[in-house]
């Protein structure tokens, strides 16, 4: 299992060197563009690759779920900072979905160390055959 922050009741973030906030507000949203990007390329790889190779396609919208902006007591800026995060994780675990099917189809051979997350591997060809 991987390690998560998890906020805790009535915890917020130190404020304490306030100058930087824009700072880290600009390196945040700043990502947005990649993530359009990646969203659209990756969405156009598997529609053309995994239709020329019969591959089955990922559905996309089962990557995205949108429901923490509506939340009444978030203000304005807090679920726009929501619906961000919900756009990006969804685009990141779109993308892992898309490879790791683009993996399991073309090129199942087992890594020496299975990377973390990558379950998908368990039944794949072992190596030898391929030495």
């Amino acid at each position: 299992m991987g390690s998560f922050i998890i906020p805790q009741k009535g915890k917020f973030l130190r404020k304490r060197y306030a100058i930087f906030s824009p700072i880290a507000a600009i390196s945040a949203y700043i990502c947005i563009l990649p993530l359009i990007l990646t969203d659209i390329f990756v969405t156009q790889f598997q529609w053309i690759y995994f239709g020329l190779h019969d591959i089955p396609r990922i559905k996309r919208r089962d990557y995205f779920a949108y429901d923490r902006y509506l939340l009444s007591k978030l203000n304005p800026v807090q679920k726009l900072n929501c619906y961000y995060c919900e756009y990006a994780n969804g685009v990141i675990a779109y993308t892992k979905a898309v490879v790791n099917q683009m993996e399991i189809y073309s090129c199942a051979i087992k890594h020496i160390r299975t990377p973390l997350d990558h379950a998908h591997q368990a039944g794949f060809y072992e190596r030898g055959k391929y030495e």
